[in-house]
């Protein structure tokens, strides 16, 4: 298992530059240099420890991306640690780890993002949650607190495990652990560590329920998403293989001490739903069903014909790992990559593409300015990405400012600061309000026709303010 998750670990570094940047990924970078204990979209750990790696390594996709890489190659190892909690034997386990490595583990491990950190902890309270459930050492729990507290200080997705588990303990009657002090204790620890970021959303006035009203207004399309991203992050052709671990889990009799588990993961899919939040929140209880599924494909081998069950296990294995390869990870060559469907079906791939063009095409617009405007420029965008571009990649550009969830938070340019130069589309759409007249003088173009986020937006200069930015900016602000 360790060789595996060493080999997922390696491959991702492999074409970790490939490509570049995605617009998060450089936002989490910005972020972690305003050090709080939160942000607008998210607790603190993500920007925090992305703006580290920068620190340490250099500004380079690499660089943000070797955490992830690693995070889920723990994840791998922790399947196959499941496996053998719930009676695996070692080639359970290793079944359990190559069924995590060709999943949809292998695509997140790519880029930096706050779900890698989320999976990770995901996995590792559910292992110690396998291991304490059969009745290992009750102390274990404050191992769950810990992880749990520092999970919730990167994504409060968490929340939907702890509820799910709740909901599980009780439907399985599991009342040896409901009267125990451990888990209460477990709790505490997880807010004590939390509380920090509780408190700075609470002295902001909670930013992150605006945000996840925002999120809830899509929940149609993320409803809609669910069934075809558990099929796909499951491995395509392996996907039998967590239902069948599911299903183990939920109604065979030696697996009755771990049936609260098998019930908390579809409660916290079910209030993922209810609760509108996106498709991916609870794919976290993956890490139990693909460990519970390779054991029982483990005992169908063990029936006769292992040869042939293991030649066919393997190539579902293969072709599943190439398919998520090729959705997901930057393989092919930007000029192929740009003739194919991907850039439509699989948009995070597509919006790692053009941040140089992006910033050059701003350059040359701040480059033909007059000395006498440029001294009073100022760069405002519509969205987070674009800020976060120019001051990674650019270099003596005009301070850059937006209204975008936490660049807002960080504030209105100086006084004099009268001539703008805009990137994107305008949030409000309509402009008059606060300039005298704008004119769009450049567009932006990948050079390859590859339709993103960014490809074919505006930039403008903009003169005479009608209002101080003070009084401007609430009006500017925008959370999505």
């Amino acid at each position: 298992m360790i060789a595996i998750a060493g080999l997922m670990f390696a491959g991702l570094l492999a074409v970790s530059g490939a490509y570049g940047f995605h617009g998060d990924e450089m936002y989490y970078v910005v972020a972690g240099r305003h050090p709080a204990f939160g942000y607008v979209d998210q607790p603190p750990l993500t920007p925090l420890l992305s703006a580290a790696s920068v620190a340490l390594l250099g500004v380079s996709p690499t660089a943000v991306r070797i955490l992830p890489a690693l995070e889920m190659a723990l994840v791998v190892v922790l399947v196959a640690l499941i496996a053998a909690a719930l009676g695996g034997s070692r080639r359970a386990q290793v079944l359990a780890a190559v069924t995590a490595g060709v999943s949809g583990y292998l695509g997140a491990g790519h880029l930096d993002t706050t779900t890698d950190l989320d999976l990770l902890a995901w996995a590792l309270i559910l292992w110690l949650l396998v291991t304490i459930l059969a009745g290992g050492d009750r102390r274990l729990w404050s191992a769950v607190g810990v992880t749990a507290g520092i999970g919730l200080e990167n994504k409060d997705t968490l929340l939907f495990l702890g509820a799910g588990l709740a909901i599980g303990l009780v439907l399985a009657r599991r009342w040896d652990v409901v009267r125990s002090p451990w888990p209460w204790s477990a709790m505490g620890i997880a807010l004590l560590i939390w509380a920090p970021n509780l408190v700075w959303q609470a002295t902001n006035g909670w930013p992150q329920l605006a945000m996840a009203h925002a999120i809830a207004s899509y929940a149609g399309t993320d409803r809609a998403q669910v069934v075809p991203l558990l099929w796909l992050f499951s491995g395509p052709l392996l996907f039998p293989v967590s239902v069948a671990g599911l299903i183990w889990i939920l109604l065979a009799a030696e697996a009755r001490p771990w049936r609260a588990i098998g019930v908390a993961g579809l409660a916290a899919l079910g209030l993922v739903l209810v609760s509108g939040g996106k498709a991916y929140y609870a794919i976290g209880s993956a890490p139990v069903f693909m460990a519970a599924g390779a054991l029982l494909v483990d005992r169908w081998s063990a029936r006769g014909h292992l040869r042939l069950k293991a030649s066919a296990f393997a190539a579902a294995a293969l072709m599943s790992g190439a398919l998520i390869a090729y959705l997901t990870l930057p393989i092919l060559p930007l000029a192929t990559y740009a003739k194919t469907s991907l850039p439509s079906a699989v948009p995070d791939t597509a919006n790692e593409i053009g941040w140089p063009q992006l910033v050059a095409t701003v350059d040359g617009v701040v480059g033909s300015l007059p000395p006498a405007e440029l001294a009073h420029a100022v760069i405002l965008t519509n969205s987070y990405s674009e800020a976060s571009a120019l001051i990674l990649l650019g270099t003596e550009l005009p301070p850059v400012y937006s209204g975008h969830n936490s660049f807002w938070y960080w504030g209105p340019p100086s006084a004099d600061r009268t001539l703008v130069v805009h990137v994107g589309d305008w949030r409000p759409v309509d402009w008059s309000p606060y300039f005298v007249g704008c004119r769009e003088v450049a567009t932006i173009d990948n050079g390859l026709g590859i339709r993103n986020g960014e490809q074919g937006k505006n930039v403008s200069v903009c003169t005479g303010l009608r209002a101080p930015w003070p009084v401007m900016w609430p009006a500017l602000r925008t959370i999505s």
